[in-house]
């Protein structure tokens, strides 16, 4: 009796495609799952938004200094 390796790796291949899609698949629902429970969502809004309109010294050192770096490396 002839053993078929092709028919042995076709059935050993498809196997783990499907242990590795359903995997993946519960992965992905384990993740569903656990971004709708979280109450703390990220909204991607800034807390105090007026803050952001009043520049304060760093800031405006930190702009100084890359207007700087800018027209050296223009030149």
């Amino acid at each position: 009796m002839a053993i078929d390796w092709e028919s042995i790796s076709t059935a050993a291949l498809s196997l783990s495609a499907l242990a590795l899609l359903w995997f993946i698949l519960r992965l992905r629902q384990r993740r569903l799952l656990a971004s709708t429970t979280n109450p703390f969502e990220y909204s991607g809004e800034a807390r105090n938004p007026s803050d952001l309109m009043v520049p304060d010294a760093e800031a405006l050192a930190e702009l100084d200094r890359l207007l700087v770096l800018r027209s050296d490396s223009d030149e």
